[in-house]
């Protein structure tokens, strides 16, 4: 005896599976830049690591500036505090798409960087700011 099997569930959003809208959809690519500085006035590239960057992400603009800044206070927790203890951080981050030139496809390497937008006057999606005191909480030092 041959029985019939009937799916009558729908998918979840994000989950249709092959064919489905977000079965093929790549996250949103977002452009970073790191800026530190002195007085939380005037605002200088960080110099010691990359200061921009690409990152994907379907979190959005504000979640991809808290992680990038959470990333750069790990790898600043190995280094030697003198060159950052007094230092504010900031990170803008614009999403990329055809208002800023890029993505096209699936390759940010055409877009320009964080660096370019500002100097463009395109104003970001999130800014985070961290101040002396914040950064010596976060990094612990």
């Amino acid at each position: 005896m041959m029985g019939v099997v009937a799916n009558d569930m729908l998918p979840a959003p994000g989950l249709e599976g092959p064919g489905g809208d977000g079965a093929t959809r790549t996250p949103p690519t977002y452009a970073y830049l790191v800026q530190v500085s002195a007085n939380g006035g005037r605002w200088n590239a960080d110099w010691t690591e990359p200061a921009g960057g690409f990152e994907r992400s379907v979190d959005g603009a504000s979640q991809v500036a808290r992680q990038v800044l959470r990333r750069r206070f790990v790898q600043m927790r190995a280094d030697d505090g003198a060159h950052w203890r007094d230092l504010w951080f900031r990170v803008d981050v614009w999403l990329l798409g055809p208002a800023t030139g890029g993505p096209r496809r699936d390759d940010p390497g055409d877009t320009p960087w964080g660096r370019q937008l500002q100097a463009d006057g395109g104003a970001p999606d999130a800014v985070e700011v961290r101040t002396p005191v914040q950064v010596r909480k976060e990094v612990g030092g």
